[in-house]
């Protein structure tokens, strides 16, 4: 008896490590993996670790923008941190609030990623600027035809006066890409509403990929021109001689910016609506511990990349390897986003290859150059694991240069894991900051 109990307790571990039973938050669904839940055999090989209990990735936020979820519409917002994009940030120290005087039916209309089913929704107010304003009676429905149409109602609900993780759950099985949240009232002041912060949970569809989304772009910041070839990414905007590079994860752009040729201004991200005409950028100085103060906002006027006055070769071939070399010369390292990888895995995904090729081609028009290729990655997992799934991926790359041709001995490779982060780890968004490939020239 006591050998049979054994081996079924043996079953069920297997079966909970290898993901068949649900997860400790109970939402009836398997936790992901997370990169960092992977180890180097002895023979060089691959394998998949189970990670203690205490440090399992949590739920995944749906709603959060470093997911690639992200506002459209409004009906209000107030100013600064205070936007409609501080709502799904994952900070609750920062939220959105209503335009002043705005106390009644104020909305909020997000874009998913992708089709979602969702099971639970989460509301933080406890962090509210005045006494009063914390949303009181809420409605929130989804649409699977279009930001302003097809919506069903998901949840109606009256949250509690300042306070954080109210959670309710979801009913209703409805799948959609828009989900719309409206406030109807606050707890008394007569100046404005706040949440600050919405989280969803529940099941989504493979990510839609993100098509070749080139082309030009009015904004408040004057023209955006950005030309994406592969995961590759680069562009200029016509205000202080603004520029831009980084690659795509999923739908969701990583990018550095900097204007007046400064180099090293801050981080971005860039969501883009489903029919690739609108797009969301937004940024932070230095990092985005503090969120992302800026923002673009975008409406696609041509599909013509065209070309700034400060950079007028945008549209030329080689715009992008161009900019690495440029970095390259001035501080001797660049950021290269852009370079996936296959879930828990070393191997490079096939859109990859522009960036790569980026990369090759500074190689050989520099032959004099050394250069070490460094993994980083975010927090997930552990510090061990995480040096040791960056240091596969970085000497993954460094074959891949070895096989377009550029001699071994210029090149060497470090992971450093989670150690030099350039964003918060806090957020879905920072974690898709330090998840990157880094250039030294040596």
């Amino acid at each position: 008896m006591r050998i049979k109990i054994l081996a079924l307790f043996i079953a069920i571990s297997l079966m909970t490590a290898c993901g068949y039973l649900s997860n400790a938050a109970g939402n009836g669904s398997t936790t992901p993996k997370s990169e960092a839940q992977v180890s180097v055999n002895s023979n060089g090989g691959s394998a998949e670790t189970k990670l203690e209990p205490a440090t399992l990735p949590e739920r995944k936020n749906l709603l959060a923008l470093g997911n690639g979820s992200f506002p459209i519409a409004k009906t209000s917002e107030f100013s600064g941190r205070w936007r409609a994009v501080s709502l799904v940030d994952e900070l609750s120290k920062i939220g959105w609030a209503s335009a002043r005087d705005k106390i009644a039916d104020q909305s909020v209309t997000i874009e998913l990623n992708a089709k979602t089913t969702l099971q639970s929704l989460v509301f933080d107010t406890a962090g509210v600027d005045e006494e009063g304003t914390a949303a009181k009676d809420i409605f929130v429905e989804i649409s699977d035809t279009n930001a302003a149409q097809g919506y069903q109602l998901l949840l109606t609900a009256t949250l509690q006066n300042q306070k954080d993780a109210q959670e309710f759950p979801i009913k209703q099985i409805i799948a959609g890409r828009w989900l719309r949240l409206t406030v109807k009232n606050n707890y008394g002041s007569p100046n404005f509403i706040e949440v600050m912060e919405m989280r969803g949970y529940g099941e989504q569809e493979e990510t839609l990929p993100l098509q070749n989304i080139s082309g030009t772009y009015e904004s408040s910041y004057g023209n955006f021109h950005l030309k994406q070839e592969g995961t590759s990414v680069i562009g200029c905007y016509e205000m202080n001689s603004g520029l831009f590079d980084g690659g795509v994860e999923n739908r969701v752009m990583k990018l550095n910016w900097n204007e007046r040729d400064v180099e090293g201004k801050g981080p971005a991200l860039m969501f883009f609506s489903q029919d690739g005409k609108q797009f969301l950028g937004v940024w932070a100085h230095g990092d985005s511990n503090d969120g992302f103060p800026g923002e673009w906002n975008g409406k696609k006027i041509s599909d013509k990349v065209g070309n700034c006055e400060h950079y007028k070769t945008l549209e030329a071939a080689g715009a992008g390897q161009n900019k690495i070399t440029d970095k390259l010369q001035k501080s001797g390292r660049a950021i290269v986003y852009g370079i996936n990888f296959d879930f828990n895995s070393d191997t490079i995904k096939p859109e990859s290859k522009p960036a790569l090729d980026q990369i090759v081609g500074v190689l050989k028009e520099n032959k004099d150059w050394k250069m070490t290729v460094e993994g980083h990655t975010d927090n997930v997992g552990g510090a061990a694991s995480n040096k040791a799934l960056s240091e596969k991926r970085a000497n993954a790359v460094k074959a891949y240069l070895i096989g377009k041709g550029i001699e071994s001995l210029r090149l060497n490779f470090s992971g450093l894991g989670l150690t030099k982060p350039v964003a918060s780890n806090e957020t879905e968004a920072g974690r898709a900051q330090n998840r990157r490939v880094e250039l030294v020239k040596n």
